[in-house]
């Protein structure tokens, strides 16, 4: 089972045009920029995976399929000084979400990540997995 960290910043608003980077830290081998799917124990997050934010009170406000992950390099300070480094996973997701408290991304193989609304600004809410 995985276990999901969010890292969101606290915020208010109406409503709330939410963009969110699910960063799956796999450290898998890649070219960064490549299209890519979580590696295990990760293998279950991939592009047309089934996902659903719901509210406190646990009504589903949000749900889609994830898209396609790009690769990232895992550890930006480095100079790996190859094409191939180890990377993370990164799916960018653009949901609108009515204004609540709390929140909760949903995944399969995955425990529920509770996030509370965040401050929004040219950042996407940055949530990374953890297994």
């Amino acid at each position: 089972m995985l276990t999901v960290v969010a890292l969101v910043p606290a915020c208010g608003g109406s409503g709330i045009d939410a963009d969110l980077r699910i960063v799956v830290p796999d450290n898998n081998v890649r070219e960064e920029g490549v299209e890519c799917s979580g590696a295990r124990p990760f293998r279950s997050i991939h592009r047309g995976t089934a996902y659903s934010i719901e509210d406190g009170a646990g009504d589903v406000v949000a749900d889609g399929e994830l898209p396609a992950g790009q690769a990232v390099n895992a550890d930006p300070s480095v100079d790996w000084g190859v094409e191939r480094i180890p990377t993370v996973c990164v799916f960018d997701v653009e949901v609108e979400l009515p204004e609540r408290t709390r929140y909760r991304l949903v995944l399969p193989d995955a425990l529920p990540v509770e996030f509370e609304r965040g401050l929004l600004g040219d950042e996407p809410l940055r949530l990374v997995l953890s297994g």
